[in-house]
């Protein structure tokens, strides 16, 4: 049985790999008159007819859609046809082996141990390694997913380098502008086609090229998701971005089923909601293809599109804010825009809700009002206030009851001077203190202090109001703190 190999990425490699084949099995050559193509229909007429025998025809890289449409299409016309030989594509386009009627094999990412046993027979010095070296090239290879080229090319520098395992991997943590400069690092593989080199991010471009020549709207999309986290992104979060097209249910339908049929996302589904997964290499590969300009206009829009989506904290939509919050969090990171530190405090808020009161005080402590010097602690802009008010929540239910009353005070007092004393933020600071003053023991200030916060409530929403009927019950306490029953019997 014979077995060929030819390129299927543009037609030139192809007539090549179909010249070789013609060739190696002494087909006759062409007559100078004869069409200088020619050769391809008798290559296809070889393998077709008797004289072929049995074969295997491998076409490797048939990611180009358009080269595969119909049976005119630049290289589909030549593909043997019949039942004599196997055809075998390889494809990171599923619309390719569906024209193509092939039987479809998915071809997943390896076994850890399997990866590691290739790794290990690229890496020169292998056996020499002491244990903390490959178990360091253990996480390299889990980081990339296991992923063959990846494999290949890490081992590849690493080889070429006289890098260990170890130190590669610490460069590869820095940050993942150092984790795209080690991936884009070009590399041989013996391997592969003659003289080619190649990095292991720089193999996705030529599939993003064709993405954006052939829809630009599921370039923009990739371009979208590159910049949320990369797992469980809501389909609402990409249909209502503020992106062009998306609100469209047609296009934006077209537009992911780009995506999906390249597989360079993935879909889920849960509670009959649609979610999507992008690959850390394919996401570190579009921040890498994408200019400083364009990423600074896309987080931007996507700092907008988290900001309309993400709701205040209520616990019957607990399961939406946390569908939105690890996408918040990637967002808001190293952000000095002011949508972003609206967005760190309403993550902080959820956090106290939720009672995750650690998360809580590392976003409020971010907050830009509350970074650097004493000075803008001590500030009385209402975003300071708002800031220290919320750190000291988060001392109060954390245990640190004198460093929460020293917050508590300072942001009541300024409230009452920047705000005045009615104001919804100066009133929420004093139900705060009179919650603390409760937990201290001191039950005559809370009582005073939640008595005042209630009334100046009612007075500004009515009784009926939520923000009324959630601190009811606090004056309540107060009183059945000092064991005056009758009086708290009253207010019930």
């Amino acid at each position: 049985c014979d077995v060929f190999w030819v390129q299927g990425s543009v037609i030139l490699k192809f007539a090549e790999g179909f010249k070789a084949i013609a060739e190696h099995v002494r087909i006759p050559p062409m007559s100078a008159e004869k069409d200088a193509g020619g050769f391809l229909w008798c290559t296809r007429a070889w393998l077709e007819g008797p004289d072929g025998g049995d074969w295997i025809l491998a076409i490797d890289n048939a990611d180009n859609d358009a080269d595969f449409i119909g049976d005119t299409s630049p290289i589909a016309e030549f593909v043997p046809q019949g039942r004599k030989g196997t055809v075998v594509f390889t494809t990171r386009c599923r619309q390719v082996a569906i024209r193509q009627g092939c039987k479809i094999i998915k071809i997943c990412q390896m076994e850890p141990e399997e990866a590691l046993e290739l790794f290990s027979k690229r890496f020169e010095g292998w056996r020499s390694l002491k244990n903390e070296e490959k178990g360091a090239a253990a996480m390299i290879l889990n980081s990339v997913d296991h992923l063959l080229l990846a494999v290949v090319g890490s081992s590849a520098f690493m080889t070429e380098n006289g890098t260990s395992p170890s130190v590669y991997w610490s460069i590869f943590q820095e940050n993942d502008k150092r984790a795209r400069e080690l991936l884009l690092e070009r590399f041989c593989d013996i391997q592969r086609e003659v003289d080619m080199t190649e990095s292991i991010l720089g193999t996705y471009f030529i599939t993003f090229d064709r993405i954006v020549e052939q829809m630009p709207l599921a370039a923009n999309l990739l371009g979208l998701i590159a910049f949320f986290d990369r797992q469980n992104i809501p389909e609402e979060l990409l249909t209502r971005s503020g992106l062009e097209g998306m609100d469209d249910s047609l296009k934006f339908c077209r537009a992911i089923g780009e995506l999906l049929r390249f597989s360079l996302v993935t879909e889920g589904r849960y509670e009959g909601t649609a979610f999507y997964e992008l690959h850390r290499l394919v996401q570190l590969s579009i921040r890498a293809y994408l200019s400083i300009e364009q990423a600074k206009q896309g987080k931007a829009a996507r700092l907008r599109a988290i900001s309309m989506l993400l709701p205040v904290y209520e616990y019957k939509r607990r399961n939406i804010c946390a569908a939105y919050m690890s996408h918040a969090l990637v967002l808001t990171r190293d952000s000095m825009d002011t949508i972003a530190e609206a967005l760190v405090y309403r993550m902080g808020e959820h956090y106290i809700e939720m009672g995750s009161y650690d998360n809580a005080e590392i976003q409020v402590i971010n907050c830009r009002p509350l970074e650097g010097s004493k000075k803008s602690f001590e500030s009385d802009h209402p975003h300071t206030l708002r800031a220290v008010d919320s750190l000291a929540l988060v001392r109060r239910e954390q245990g640190r009851y004198k460093e929460s009353e020293a917050m508590n005070r300072r942001a009541l007092e300024g409230s009452e001077k920047a705000l005045g004393l009615d104001h919804p933020r100066t009133l929420g600071a004093v139900n705060n203190l009179s919650i603390l003053s409760l937990k201290q023991g001191k039950y005559i200030e809370s009582e005073i202090l939640s008595r005042r916060a209630l009334e100046g409530r009612e007075k500004a929403l009515g009784t009926i109001h939520h923000s009324v009927l959630s601190i009811i019950d606090n004056p309540t306490l107060a009183l059945e703190a000092r064991g005056k029953y009758a009086e708290a019997e009253t207010l019930l």
